[in-house]
């Protein structure tokens, strides 16, 4: 028996001193961790401790001027100019209205039934065609005699105008050259046109040149002038000037 204890005695001694031996180490390590964590705290503070306060510091840029104030024209170095945009854009019905149209059509009433000329741009807005279209309907319907050409934008606009007034035979379209030179649009338009006159020995021309010869035969044709264009419209202003010369009565309304 004794020498059973004393064998255990022997084997329990190591089993102790290993387990005293963990506990130490665990000890260590944990005060490696508290060591660690107290050397990492330490050079936080030594980072904070060495940042530069950057708030009130003042850099001079290449121009001489301070940089890092408070608003942003001083952190840039910056110098506020003040935009110049010139003048608002003028609304494009401003020269053209509908108030304008319709004086104009209460003076051509009260003159009786007249010849009139509609000549005007290719470049018609929407809102525009419908301002001739009522022009022309208005005054076909006054008994007067509507002459225009078969191009797009105004001229069409002035056809149509006419033929919703039922009145045929107080419109008459006159072509620049043959009806196959005009486009498909124009020729479905023109389909419902009775008094239509065409020009095809003009078709070897320009279609520039063939206007102007058109329009000069329309001028000598009718007693008033309306013409929509805008200040570039070439052949337009100069049948306007054409009917000056031939002292006839010229309403000029420009779209521009």
């Amino acid at each position: 028996m004794e020498k059973l204890q004393a064998a255990f005695s022997a084997v329990a001694v190591p089993s102790a001193l290993m387990h005293s031996s963990l506990v130490i180490g665990r000890k260590q390590h944990r005060g490696t961790i508290l060591n660690a964590s107290n050397n990492d705290s330490d050079r936080s503070e030594d980072l904070q401790t060495d940042n530069i306060d950057t708030t009130n510091m003042e850099i001079i840029n290449a121009k001489g001027n301070k940089v890092g104030g408070s608003s942003k024209e001083e952190k840039l170095g910056l110098e506020r100019e003040t935009a110049v945009v010139g003048d608002p854009q003028v609304a494009q019905m401003e020269t053209m209205n509908i108030t304008k149209v319709l004086t104009e059509l209460q003076a051509i009433q009260s003159q009786g039934p007249k010849k009139y000329c509609i000549l005007g741009t290719r470049h018609c807005s929407f809102l525009h065609q419908q301002i001739v279209e009522m022009l022309a309907y208005a005054l076909v319907l006054s008994g007067n005699h509507i002459y225009t050409s078969g191009a797009a934008g105004t001229n069409a606009a002035a056809i149509r105008g006419a033929l919703r007034a039922f009145q045929p035979q107080l419109l008459t379209v006159v072509l620049p050259q043959s009806m196959s030179k005009q486009t498909p649009e124009s020729q479905e338009l023109l389909e419902d046109v009775t008094n239509l006159i065409t020009m095809p020995q003009n078709d070897a021309m320009p279609l520039d040149v063939a206007s102007r010869i058109c329009n000069s035969h329309l001028l000598s044709e009718t007693d008033h002038l309306i013409s929509f264009a805008f200040h570039e419209s070439n052949t337009v202003l100069e049948a306007a000037e054409e009917a000056k010369k031939l002292e006839m009565l010229v309403t000029l309304l420009y779209l521009d």
